[in-house]
């Protein structure tokens, strides 16, 4: 410690430190350490969400890109739109032999994800409520994920299958619009027009020779190569008397672009089941072509026990 004194008379101390023997090398080490982790430092980077809610962390690649990919539902099955409890979202290269090139799963529909893959257009799919674990084992090339396909019987309208695809440029953002895969026909006014004050009763109404599998992908061009030959049956609130009814009774179905029964693609066919003065009837519509997440409406007057009007829209 060194002392002065001021213009005042007073003195002042003051300290001089130096800087110690060697200081400089451990600087510059210090300085070498940083550069060394810095690349470690960009390799890790964010996490996700998993199923089960644990945070998992992602290897983000130094010469990689963000794109930020949002979702959303267009829903013709009912008034609201479906939730999701499964979401697996696949990344494919968009040129070439389009190979997997990232994949992420949630356990609900985020509003947006923001994930890093390689510095190129990338083509992305999103599959919601899949029966299966797609995530598990997911198709290594984007033609493996448009062969996947699902079993009516495994799908379920309260929660439907839904899927999307959406290119995005690199280092973009892009949206996903999910759909469901199956189709619904509603019965709309059904009414009675025997007279003796006959009724309709235990009326039900079900579906024939409908798609029993399709490819979770496609948008058109469905042809079925399986099909159910009779749907579950639905019974109608009431008896149909005197009185036309509108009881918006559905049914559900893969959709089906035959529009006429021919040998090997059978159209999609509407039945109403019921008994008329203790005798079973049937009357029975072919539909047209029932297009993916879509509703296909039914009028149907009966005239007599064999004999009805319709009309499809």
């Amino acid at each position: 410690m060194k002392a002065k004194w001021n213009q005042t008379g007073r003195r002042t101390s003051f300290f001089i430190f130096r800087q110690p023997p060697g200081s400089a090398l451990l600087q510059l080490i210090l300085l070498f350490s940083l550069l060394t982790l810095w690349p470690a430092c960009l390799l890790s980077s964010c996490g996700r969400l998993s199923a089960d809610g644990d945070v998992q962390l992602i290897e983000v690649p130094v010469d990689s890109c963000h794109i930020c990919l949002r979702f959303k539902i267009d829903d013709y099955l009912a008034d609201s739109v479906h939730a999701v409890k499964r979401l697996d979202v696949l990344l494919y290269g968009a040129d070439g032999i389009k190979e997997l090139k990232a994949k992420r799963v949630y356990s609900f529909l985020p509003d947006s994800a923001v994930i890093y893959c390689p510095h190129e257009e990338l083509l992305a799919v999103a599959v919601a409520n899949f029966p299966e674990q797609l995530f598990q084992s997911p198709p290594s090339r984007y033609d493996g994920a448009e062969q996947l396909s699902c079993r009516f019987e495994a799908d379920s309208p309260r929660l439907p299958l839904m899927s999307g695809t959406a290119v995005i440029e690199a280092g973009a953002s892009g949206t996903v619009t999910l759909t469901p895969l199956m189709a619904r026909v509603k019965l709309g006014v059904i009414s009675n027009n025997m007279k003796k004050y006959v009724r309709l009763e235990d009326p039900r109404i079900f579906l024939e020779n409908a798609n029993a599998g399709a490819e979770i992908l496609r948008e058109g061009g469905f042809r079925p190569s399986e099909v159910l030959q009779e749907t579950p049956k639905t019974a109608l609130p009431y008896d149909i008397g005197v009185f036309a009814q509108s009881p918006g009774t559905e049914l559900y179905c893969y959709p089906n672009d035959s529009p006429e029964a021919t040998i090997g693609t059978p159209a999609t066919v509407f039945v109403l089941e019921c008994e008329i003065s203790g005798v079973t009837r049937q009357f029975k519509i072919n539909l047209p072509a029932i297009c993916r997440n879509s509703t296909t409406l039914v009028d149907i007057s009966v005239d007599g026990p064999e004999q009805f009007e319709s009309k499809v829209y």
